[in-house]
Order: C-alpha cells, then sequence, then structure tokens
C-alpha cells in the first residue's frame, strides 16, 4: 500500500505539477505580454507608496484594507520552506537552484495575479456585509453557468485544503527546530508552540489579521536585515557567486566536497519545484484572503499578488540562498536548517545564528499556521453560506480546533514512535488536488481575466463595485 501510494504521490506532485504550474504561468504571461514584468515598478509603487493603494489600518474596523490582505497571505506563504526548505534544494542541485527559483517566480507573479484578480471580481457580501471569496467561488460563479459538474471541482478542492488542516506539519516542525536549541522535549514544544497559535486563532479572524499585519514586516526585515548582513561582508564575493549560480544552471554540476553533484534535469527541476511550492502561486489559497480586501478594482489587489510572490521568493529565498552560496557551506554536505545556521553563522557566530534561526523558524511557521486559518475560514464561509446559524458554529468549532490539529503530528512521531509515512503520502496526494484543480480553473476563465484587465487600462468600470461580476467584462 505505501509503495502504491508512493507511486501516485511521484505522478501528482512530478513533472505533470511542474509543468501544469510553470506552464499556466508561461500561458498567462504570454497573453498579457509579461504584463507582472512590464508593470512590475507601477505595482511596485501601488503597492507601497503612501496614498498609492489606501490606508495601512482601515477606520472601519469591519473591513480589511488592501496591506491587511496582503499581509496575510504573505504570512502564510512564508513558512520554513524559505529557511529550510531552500536550504534544502540548494544541498541536492547545487546553486543554480536559485536561477531558476528566480524564473520560477518571475512566471508565478502573473499566476497570482490571475488568481487574486478573479478572486476579488467574483466575490460577495456574505449575510453580515463582508467580503468573501476565493477560488469556491470563481469556480461557482465562472463556471457554474458553463459547466454542468463545476461542484466536483469545489468538492475536489474543498477535502483537498481541509486534509492539510488534519495533519499540519508545521508544530512538528518548530518542537524539532527548538529542540536543537534547548534541549527540551519536541512534543512540549510543539505544544507550546500551538498555545501561541491559539492565542492569535481564538481572538478570530480580525486578531489573525492584525497579527499578519505587525509580524509580517517584523518579522520579514529582521530576516533580510541579519542576512543582508552577511551578504555585505561578503561583498567582494557576489560577483563570483552570481557567476556560478548562473554558469551553475546550465550544466551538470560535478561531486565536490559533501556536494554529490547534480544533473541539468535535476538542478532545473529542483529549483521549479522549491519557487512554486514556496510562493504558492496557482495553489488557489492566498486569493481567499485577497478577495476580503476593500479594494477598488480587481486588478489593483492583483498587483498585491504579484508583490507577494516578490517578497516570498525574490526576496526572502534569495537571502537565504546567497548566505548559503556565498559562505560556501552549499557543498558542506548537509541540508535543511542545519544548512542555513551555518551559513548564518559565517557571520553571527554560531550559538547565535542557531537561536537566530531557530526564532525565525518560530515566527514564520507561526504566521503561516495562523495565516491558514483565514482559509479555512473562507472555505466555511462559502460551505455554509446559506445557513447563517450552522456557519457560526462550524466557525467557532473551527477556530477553537484548528491550534491543536498540529500536535497530531508531533505526538504521533515524538511520543507514540509511529511511522507517519503513510500519512504524509495522503497529505502529498490531498495538497496537490486543489493545485490542479484550481490551474484548470484559472485556464478555463482566462478570457474573464483578460477583459478585467482590459477594463482597468481602459474604461474602468468596474472601479469602486462591491459585487463586480455584476458587470459583464466579457
Amino acid at each position: 500500500m505505501e509503495q502504491f501510494l508512493d507511486y501516485i504521490v511521484g505522478i501528482l506532485w512530478g513533472p505533470t505539477l511542474l509543468i501544469g504550474l510553470l506552464g499556466t504561468g508561461i500561458y498567462f504571461s504570454l497573453i498579457t505580454k509579461f504584463w507582472q514584468i512590464r508593470h512590475f515598478f507601477d505595482s511596485f509603487r501601488f503597492c507601497f507608496l503612501p496614498g498609492k493603494s489606501g490606508e495601512l489600518l482601515p477606520a472601519d474596523k469591519t473591513k480589511v484594507t488592501p496591506y491587511q490582505a496582503a499581509c496575510v497571505a504573505i504570512a502564510g506563504s512564508i513558512g520554513s520552506g524559505n529557511i529550510g526548505g531552500v536550504a534544502s534544494a540548494i544541498a541536492l542541485g547545487g546553486p543554480g537552484v536559485l536561477f531558476w527559483m528566480w524564473m520560477t517566480a518571475l512566471v508565478g507573479m502573473m499566476t497570482k495575479m490571475v488568481e487574486v484578480t478573479l478572486a476579488v471580481y467574483y466575490r460577495k457580501l456574505d449575510s453580515d456585509g463582508r467580503k468573501t471569496g476565493g477560488p469556491l467561488f470563481y469556480i461557482e460563479r465562472g463556471l457554474g453557468s458553463k459547466f454542468k459538474f463545476w461542484g466536483i471541482f469545489s468538492l475536489l478542492f474543498t477535502v483537498g485544503i481541509f486534509m492539510q488542516l488534519v495533519l499540519a506539519p508545521e508544530a512538528y516542525t518548530v518542537g524539532e527546530s527548538l529542540h536543537e536549541v534547548t534541549g527540551l522535549r519536541i512534543i512540549y514544544l510543539s505544544a507550546f508552540f500551538c498555545l501561541m497559535c491559539a492565542l492569535v486563532i481564538w481572538g478570530g479572524l480580525r486578531r489573525v489579521i492584525g497579527f499578519a499585519s505587525f509580524m509580517m514586516p517584523l518579522m520579514s526585515v529582521l530576516y533580510i536585515v541579519f542576512g543582508a548582513y552577511i551578504i555585505l561582508i561578503n561583498i567582494t564575493h557576489i560577483p563570483a557567486a552570481i557567476a556560478l549560480i548562473v554558469k551553475s544552471a546550465f550544466t551538470p554540476m560535478a561531486a565536490v566536497g559533501g556536494f554529490a553533484g547534480a544533473s541539468f534535469m535535476l538542478i532545473a527541476r529542483t529549483g521549479i519545484a522549491r519557487g512554486l511550492f514556496s510562493n504558492e502561486a496557482g495553489w488557489g489559497t492566498s486569493p481567499m484572503v485577497h478577495a476580503t480586501a476593500d479594494q477598488r478594482h480587481p486588478i489593483e489587489q492583483g498587483m498585491w499578488g504579484v508583490m507577494e510572490v516578490f517578497i516570498d521568493t525574490i526576496v526572502i529565498c534569495t537571502i537565504t540562498g546567497m548566505v548559503i552560496v556565498l559562505t560556501g557551506e552549499w557543498n558542506s554536505g548537509v541540508s535543511g536548517s542545519t544548512l542555513t545556521i551555518n551559513a548564518f553563522s559565517h557571520g553571527l557566530g554560531k550559538r547565535f545564528a542557531a537561536y537566530f534561526i531557530a526564532i525565525s523558524l518560530f515566527l514564520f511557521s507561526w504566521t503561516t499556521v495562523t495565516g491558514w486559518y483565514s482559509y479555512f475560514h473562507s472555505i466555511l464561509e462559502y460551505v455554509f453560506r446559506n445557513s447563517t446559524p450552522m456557519r457560526r458554529t462550524a466557525l467557532r468549532i473551527l477556530r477553537i480546533t484548528t491550534p491543536f490539529f498540529g500536535l497530531l503530528m508531533a505526538y504521533m512521531i515524538d511520543v507514540l514512535n509511529t511511522n507517519v509515512s503513510y500519512a504524509w503520502l495522503i497529505v502529498d496526494i490531498s495538497s496537490s488536488v486543489p493545485t490542479y484543480v484550481n490551474l484548470v480553473v484559472l485556464l478555463l476563465l482566462s478570457k474573464t481575466f483578460v477583459a478585467i484587465l482590459k477594463d482597468y487600462e481602459g474604461p474602468g468600470k468596474l472601479f469602486g463595485l462591491d459585487e463586480y461580476c455584476k458587470v459583464k467584462v466579457d
């Protein structure tokens, strides 16, 4: 059975998914003439210059600003993969992996912009007057009149996302990392992490949004500052490091030091996979929180999607990767967070680096778990949209239980010494299904997206509307 599940995972998470994710991004880039690159600085100015994208914090506490929605989305995508995942990718494929991560991010920006734009365009107001949306909404409202079996798409997406709630790995990952620093038992450290998540999630969606709006910039800036310090003290090696990254992206790498060597296909596949899985472009997750933003036009929130991928991959992942390459630790033979710690220790010292990476991993995972709560919240909003009492009960149960689902994985591994390979394989399968569903839907709605984009650049009929899809643009 385990071999069969492993075979299925190999198919679902193999070249098929990579081609689907990368191909979708390339397709939308081509039909929009690489809008995300041509208008990158326009998007940057709109999102980050004061007054361009509206207020940072809402005057009306019942509303969510574009900045707040983006903070939750970015916090949900920046996680342990930005620290340990990037390190493992470089340990496996060498420095050239970074180049393919960058290339993947360039097209991933467009995919993210498309799904965020469609989520805002097809969103609705719930019975309490709050904006809600996401893939389930653009599946129903975008495909419902054209495809008889759209409900199957919705079911597959919902089941796949919620499977990741039941067997969430972050609590165990954080507990394992803190164990290396403190020596305390993993289950206790994982329980502490879950309790910290509960302090945020039990405050409801408003507290989750407020927490992400504060913590995401703080943790990102701290990581960037310390990473940039190490890069600066190795500034004379930057040209050689960039040359190595570009050269090794296209040529096989021979074994050197503790590095086992890598073929061109392994380098490219590892970099593309790490880039796509880091920023979650095409997964359909972050559009659910972007849809809640009080934005004037769908494309304007789509610009935040572009910046989300930029911050996650081009900034945070690059900091990790450049520190590892510049310090020469990439061929040391270790991987994961240990490799990142060893690289950061060149400028911060071994002990401080270990604590810094452990704390960074804690903060990144903390915001990931609390950010993902908003995704589960959005799905239940949709499932129980026709029954206010049932919706409120379901959301109350979700709020109470979400923080502690992650403890299940830690308990199974640390206390019961259980072989959880079956669970991991099932999670891998379930997490790939929503992505396939979302990619298919995005392609089917490509004409609608292009029409929305033309409206933004043209007559602007959609500006300032609560329900954008009331105005036909296709």
